[in-house]
């Protein structure tokens, strides 16, 4: 008991902190929100946790022609965000992991006759001669003159946050190398296998002038979002149905800032989750959630005028962990924002 009372009173102190350096006037909401959509595998049914049925599928790409939404490339998505354009409304990103042949068969021809860009992120390790499972580098060489934007998914498809700073360069380091022999360029977008990231990996992806990189948590990009750990919604024969797909498209960035942990590694558990909302009517109805391998984590929410604190019940279990928070705004869109941790 005492050691809950701990912490609600560090919580009020940590509140009180950032509400007292919080003297910039901040925005009332944010100009842009995309969604970007993550694939792995296309109608491979062996495989239902990173596979798309061709059904389910077909379905996404006839939502995705619907008048209202713009599809665009996440190059053009996330320059627009950096150079503080203006996005337009209902902008859709599309992205598929990994190179598994599939991609070629099943997916491109039906992204190329609607004329929809896409991003593939190749882990350079598999893409080796005779692995009938994935491409190889003539077709990723068409592919790319056919327009994929082609992006780094590391060499070897491991945990990237469990490495050294050493093993890190080395890897970045060889498939930057791979990408230069094979395809004449070094890729300036980058995707976490698993999601996995941490601050020492944020670093070192700017250092080697990587634009921006990706995760697999939900929400939607906006300009408050962490550069190097850009959300996305990832898609299989679970949560590929048309409804959640329609929902998942419509939502809006939630646009937040001063977010700790700023370390998506936890260093101390429970951790200390909290944030600012640049829209303070937001605070009224929002919600969150944290999940971890052992199911849902109990939380209760402290809000402090735009500023929002969270205190988890429990420790969270080894792995990753992810938060989704959302709110409804007075549009009636659905504000979504997500974050992974690892353990």
């Amino acid at each position: 008991m005492l050691f809950f009372k701990n912490k609600i009173n560090q919580i009020f102190i940590f509140a009180l902190f950032f509400i007292i350096i919080s003297s910039v006037v901040q925005a009332k909401n944010i100009k842009n929100s995309a969604v970007i959509f993550m694939y792995h595998k296309f109608d491979i049914s062996k495989y239902p946790s990173t596979n798309i049925t061709l059904d389910q599928f077909t379905k996404h790409l006839e939502e995705f022609s619907q008048p209202k939404y713009n599809i665009k490339s996440l190059d053009y998505i996330v320059d627009t965000i950096i150079n503080d354009g203006k996005l337009p409304n209902n902008t859709i990103g599309i992205s598929v992991d990994d190179a598994d042949r599939s991609f070629l068969t099943t997916a491109w021809p039906r992204l190329k006759e609607r004329g929809f860009p896409v991003t593939l992120f190749v882990n350079t390790s598999n893409i080796v001669e005779n692995n009938k499972n994935y491409l190889n580098w003539d077709e990723i060489r068409k592919l790319k003159a056919e327009g994929v934007v082609i992006g780094s998914h590391s060499h070897t498809h491991e945990h990237l946050a469990d490495y050294s700073l050493e093993k890190l360069q080395k890897e970045i380091e060889i498939s930057n190398k791979i990408f230069l022999k094979e395809i004449g360029e070094t890729p300036n977008l980058y995707a976490y296998p698993y999601g996995e990231a941490d601050k020492q990996i944020f670093n070192l992806l700017k250092k080697y002038k990587f634009k921006v990189a990706f995760g697999q948590h939900s929400g939607a990009v906006n300009e408050t979002s962490n550069l190097y750990y850009l959300p996305r919604f990832s898609l299989n024969e679970r949560y590929g149905e048309i409804n959640r797909v329609k929902f998942a498209a419509s939502v809006k960035g939630l646009g937040l800032y001063d977010f700790i942990p700023t370390n998506p590694r936890v260093t101390e558990n429970p951790p200390y989750i909290g944030f600012s909302l640049l829209d303070q009517l937001l605070a009224k109805n929002i919600e969150c959630f944290i999940f971890d391998s052992d199911g849902q984590v109990e939380n209760e929410l402290f809000k402090f005028n735009e500023r929002i604190e969270i205190r988890l019940m429990r420790k969270l279990s080894k792995g990753r962990s992810r938060m989704n928070c959302t709110a409804k705004d007075k549009k009636n869109n659905w504000r979504w924002f997500g974050h992974q941790f690892f353990l």
